[in-house]
């Protein structure tokens, strides 16, 4: 018996992650306009569904390079430019962290 061997694409994986976490925000702003309605459960649904791929993108975000690392251990420095994509999310709510306490 074969097994296959898992294998991580950091390109694919570094547009994922840019998709979801933009998907989330996205989700977050349409689902605004059923807070006050007879459908609300769309809201309280969407609004977890948000929380759970904007955090969870931001997680990854975070594990991105370390796994982009520790597979390609060494050939990671031709990697470089698809972990600074994955990490885009994780800049993004950085920088909006340091705006919002300096406001």
């Amino acid at each position: 018996m074969k097994l296959s061997k898992l294998t991580y694409h950091p390109k694919r994986a570094a547009i994922l992650i840019c998709i979801i976490f933009l998907a989330g925000l996205g989700m977050g702003l349409y689902v605004e306009r059923f807070r006050i309605s007879d459908y609300r459960w769309v809201y309280e649904t969407g609004s977890y569904m948000k929380l759970i791929m904007v955090f969870g993108t931001l997680l990854w975000s975070f594990l991105h390079p370390l796994i982009v690392w520790s597979y390609s251990k060494p050939t990671w420095k031709k990697q470089i430019i698809w972990m600074i994509v994955g990490l885009i999310p994780l800049f993004y709510f950085a920088t909006a962290l340091i705006i919002s306490d300096i406001i």
